[in-house]
């Protein structure tokens, strides 16, 4: 399966709206879109309605964000979340890397 993204931009606050899955196949192509939106934004908001699944290389993809965005005094926020996604966030301690919208 395959993983869309669409970007909206509101100033200093970015939402990425994430769509189908992360997995090794693409992670290391997710995990550089978000990295190189962290210094374009004070707020990165993953918006995960949509996002059916997350591996551990996705997960990878969201920890460099976070460290990327915490560097800045920035916010990671997460939006949306499916309740797979997040039973996988709470699971591997990853839900203290976001501000929950």
């Amino acid at each position: 399966m395959s993983m869309k993204m669409n970007l909206i931009k509101r100033g200093t606050e970015g939402e990425l709206q994430l769509n189908g899955y992360i997995d090794a196949s693409n992670a290391a192509e997710v995990e550089k879109i978000i990295v190189d939106l962290v210094p374009k934004f004070d707020t990165l908001i993953l918006d995960m309605e949509h996002l059916e699944y997350i591996s551990s290389a996705g997960l990878r993809a969201f920890k460099h964000a976070y460290m990327d965005m915490r560097t800045k005094h920035g916010t990671l926020a997460a939006k949306n979340v499916s309740k797979m996604v997040m039973e996988v966030l709470e699971l591997t301690g990853f839900t203290r890397l976001f501000k929950f919208l």
